[in-house]
């Protein structure tokens, strides 16, 4: 893990600067949700909190971010000095005993060596109807020829969204599916 936080924490400074997230796509990603107002929410590998501006668009009661990385929490804090926001530098596997309505993983997913795992984990922190959505505002292709040659050593690969929802559907009803060369979406509602 300490690898994965190093390769982020190197870059936090100027994480915005390098990657470009296009605001129509991830507009379109969170309106093929469940996200509405009032929902605790979970943003898994939050980076510097790039989603936060989105979701707070949607009048949360809560947002929690985590992150590996020390330095891109400092990023997002200084980003966003909220009551309504908290985000905390820790493993996700780390978290425990608490429950969120709405669980985002976006852009972080090829950094879990055993996505089995997390996605268990995931519906564990999930209420009953809540959702998950795995996603990116980028094609898989394009993902992992970039992970390829500058992230090769922290990526583990974005499977076939597919390969993601069969992981997912011992808990999950799959309710959004889209693997396209333009963006990434996996999400579905917890049983």
């Amino acid at each position: 893990m300490t690898v994965i936080a190093d390769f982020f924490d190197a870059l936090a400074d100027r994480w915005d600067e390098l990657c470009f997230h296009a605001p129509e796509k991830i507009n379109y990603i969170l309106e093929q949700t469940t996200l509405h107002k009032g929902l605790r929410i979970l943003d898994v590998g939050c980076g510097t909190g790039i989603l936060e501006q989105y979701l707070l668009t949607y009048a949360p009661v809560h947002i929690t971010g985590i992150d590996l990385s020390p330095r891109m929490i400092e990023e997002a804090r200084r980003k966003y000095a909220t009551p309504i926001v908290d985000f905390r530098c820790m493993d996700i596997m780390d978290l425990k005993d608490e429950k969120f309505d709405y669980i985002i993983a976006y852009s972080v997913f090829p950094h879990f060596e055993y996505p089995d795992q997390v996605i268990d984990h995931l519906a564990n922190l999930l209420v009953p109807g809540g959702e998950l959505v795995i996603c990116h505002s980028e094609g898989r292709e394009n993902i992992n020829g970039h992970h390829n040659k500058q992230a090769n050593r922290i990526s583990f690969g974005l499977p076939p969204a597919r390969e993601v929802a069969a992981l997912m559907e011992p808990y999950f009803h799959i309710d959004a599916m889209e693997d396209s060369d333009q963006l990434y979406m996996v999400s579905g509602i917890r049983n």
